[in-house]
C-alpha cells in the first residue's frame, strides 16, 4: 500500500505518522510566559540530535491554527526545560496535555512541584528523574502559508539533572530512570523490555554479514 500523506485528512495523517514512528520519547516542557505565568506540557515530537554542542529539538504544533502556549513562551524567552517522564509520572504528564487557556496552571493539574533551575528561568519538575535546561538556537516554521503546522525548536542543552543513581560510571541507568514513550493513538510504552546489540566489530562486510546470522549468546 502506497499512501500520499498530504492526501489524507489531518486526523488520518496524524494517526499514520504517529503510529509508524515509535516509540517516541516524551519531552515534558516547562516554560514561562512573558508575564511570568508557568506552563507545563508534554510533547512526543522530541529527540536529541547532536552531542557537540549538546542539541535537542521539539516540535510543538498548533491547535485549530492557534499556537500552543509552549511555542509562544519559548519564542518570547528563548528558554525552557525538558523534564523526563517516568512510568510513575505518565498519568500526571498526560493530565497536563489538556486543551486549556493560558490561565490554567498545568503544574497544579499534574500535581507536581516546581524547583528552580540552575541557568534558565523556567523551573524544572522536582519529581522527574531527569531534566535538561535548554536555550533556543533556532525556531523553524515547517509549513506553508495558510496551512496549520508545527514549529521546530532547536535548542542547546546548558545543564542536565539526573536523579541519584541514574548516572554512574559515565552511563545512564535505564532502570533507574524508567522512562516511557508514545506509540500511535492513546498507546504509551515503557522501556523495560530491552536487548543489547553491539555495533559491528569488523571493517569487513562479509564478516559482519556472517556474524549477523549466528545465534546470539
Amino acid at each position: 500500500m502506497a499512501i500520499d500523506p498530504l492526501g489524507l485528512g489531518r486526523r488520518e495523517r496524524h494517526s499514520l505518522l504517529n503510529g509508524m514512528v515509535g516509540p517516541r520519547p516524551i519531552a515534558w516542557v516547562s516554560s514561562l510566559a512573558s508575564d511570568g505565568a508557568p506552563n507545563l506540557a508534554p510533547f512526543s515530537f522530541f529527540n536529541v540530535f547532536a552531542i557537540d554542542p549538546p542539541t535537542i529539538a521539539i516540535g510543538p504544533g498548533s491547535r485549530r491554527g492557534v499556537n500552543k502556549d509552549t511555542i509562544v513562551n519559548v519564542r518570547a524567552s528563548g528558554e525552557f526545560v525538558v523534564n523526563l517522564v517516568s512510568r510513575e509520572l505518565a498519568e500526571r504528564a498526560n493530565a497536563s496535555s489538556g486543551e486549556w487557556g493560558p490561565e490554567v496552571d498545568e503544574w497544579e493539574v499534574a500535581g507536581v512541584t516546581p524547583v528552580a533551575s540552575d541557568l534558565v528561568a523556567p523551573p524544572r519538575v522536582l519529581e522527574s528523574p531527569g531534566a535538561l535546561e535548554c536555550r533556543v538556537r533556532q525556531v523553524i516554521e515547517l509549513g506553508e502559508a495558510g496551512r496549520s503546522t508545527n514549529s521546530l525548536i532547536i535548542a542547546w542543552v546548558v545543564r542536565a539533572h539526573v536523579v541519584e543513581g541514574g548516572f554512574e560510571a559515565g552511563l545512564v541507568d535505564s532502570d533507574v530512570l524508567d522512562l516511557v514513550g508514545r506509540m500511535g493513538g492513546d498507546e504509551w510504552c515503557t522501556t523495560r523490555d530491552r536487548f543489547a546489540l553491539r555495533r559491528p566489530s569488523s571493517d569487513d562486510p562479509a564478516e559482519v554479514a556472517a556474524e549477523r546470522v549466528r545465534p546470539s549468546s
